[in-house]
């Protein structure tokens, strides 16, 4: 007998019929670059799996003089899961409000992505989590900032950015 219940199936199986977005650098198609940064990536690709199609939407968010998040933004694609290299905690919860499901730690090119997602190499982001791991291995610095490297740059507000409600520059 069959049950049906109120949590999503994120299996293998079921993530290759569902429509993937992920932040990209330039360029269109499965040979696009995966940005690192979510929020601040010119455009989204958006993969659909049964048509096989690689759609490229812009990020009109206000990172980009628009009026919506980042989480908006792929949310208004019709996503089921979002690929990103890095993302904040609070772009996590909101997408997990969403209902999309967030993989991290993608490098490489759109279709690099998907096949990391289908062979179980990414991992899987939930509301509890502090987001991803920021480039160069840094979670948040004491002082509220970033790791980027060595030495971050600070967010005095306490808003760490990268999650879609930031409005710092760098």
């Amino acid at each position: 007998m069959n049950q049906t219940t109120n949590h999503r199936d994120t299996s293998n199986s079921n993530q290759q019929h569902m429509t993937i977005c992920m932040p990209i650098t330039d360029g269109d198609g499965l040979d696009a670059p995966v940005s690192k940064h979510f929020g601040r990536a010119p455009a989204f690709a958006v993969y659909d799996p049964d048509a096989e199609t690689v759609d490229v939407v812009d990020n009109d968010s206000h990172h980009h003089g628009g009026d919506k998040s980042p989480p908006n933004v792929v949310a208004e694609t019709g996503a089921e899961t979002l690929i990103c290299g890095n993302l904040g905690g609070k772009a996590a919860e909101r997408f997990d409000a969403m209902g999309i499901d967030v993989y991290c730690d993608a490098d490489g090119t759109v279709g690099d992505a998907i096949e990391a997602l289908r062979d179980g190499e990414l991992t899987p982001v939930g509301p509890d989590d502090d987001g991803c791991d920021h480039e160069g291995g840094g979670h948040h610095d004491e002082d509220g900032g970033h790791g980027h490297g060595g030495g971050g740059h600070s967010h005095s507000d306490g808003d760490h950015g990268h999650d879609g409600d930031d409005h710092h520059d760098v």
